[in-house]
């Protein structure tokens, strides 16, 4: 008994100061380091219009819903009406549930569990844009970043990822958000985190952003990953 708590005890140990570490290597945007990185960042052409469309989720598990507002305002995919809005064209966290998104999966289930990456492709497909999901297990970093990388430079373009919130040091859970920008130099990703209430967005190093997204999802049973977007 007294060694299986100690092991209990040793792996919680190794857990927090893996935590710890990986919090180190994330840069706050608002930081002069962060700063810093934007200025220099190589890859940042879809920044200003995912700025201008920045939304926080309604919910805590509305995460895919806000990213997947955010880019399609941003590519400027024509909306449904929006009561509160109207009559100006323009995507919210509740218009977006149109008869073809609720076919996919109910406002309640979103709620209850937010969105797999498969899931999420197939909301924007459904809201009108073009969307390809891709899991971490069925590539490598290499071959993200350089994918990544071809967005990121596209103002035309979307990137949205899934990610394991623990392996970045920011407590448990999936999340979705919005990726912005690349900085070559520090091979670090800028995400702009729709749980604005938790997170600033933050620069990730490419590695640690990719092993986030390699964990698997317990509602698919697949690993987590990335969905590109257009128009």
């Amino acid at each position: 008994m007294m060694l299986h708590v100690c092991l209990l005890v040793t792996a919680l140990a190794l857990a927090l100061a893996g935590s710890a570490a990986a919090q180190e290597r994330l840069v706050s945007l608002p930081a002069p380091e962060g700063i810093s990185l934007f200025e220099r960042a190589s890859e940042k052409a879809g920044f200003w219009p995912l700025m201008a469309t920045f939304v926080s989720q309604n919910t805590q598990s509305y995460c895919g819903i806000a990213s997947s507002v955010m880019a399609l305002n941003a590519l400027g995919v024509s909306p449904p009406p929006a009561p509160l809005w109207y009559p100006y064209p323009h995507w919210d966290q509740t218009n977006i549930f149109t008869l073809a998104v609720l076919q996919v999966k109910a406002a309640n289930s979103v709620e209850a569990e937010g969105l797999t990456v498969a899931e999420l492709a197939r909301v924007l497909v459904a809201s009108g844009a073009r969307a390809k999901p891709v899991f971490a297990g069925d590539t490598d970093l290499a071959a993200f970043r350089a994918a990544a990388r071809q967005v990121l430079a596209n103002p035309a373009a979307v990137l949205l990822v899934n990610y394991f919130r623990a392996t970045l040091g920011q407590g448990e859970g999936g999340h979705i958000s919005p990726a912005a920008a690349y900085n070559a130099e520090a091979d670090s990703f800028l995400l702009l985190d729709v749980a604005r209430y938790k997170y600033k967005p933050t620069w990730i190093p490419a590695d640690l952003l990719f092993a986030a997204m390699n964990t698997v999802d317990p509602s698919s049973h697949k690993t987590r990953g990335y969905v590109v977007v257009r128009k």
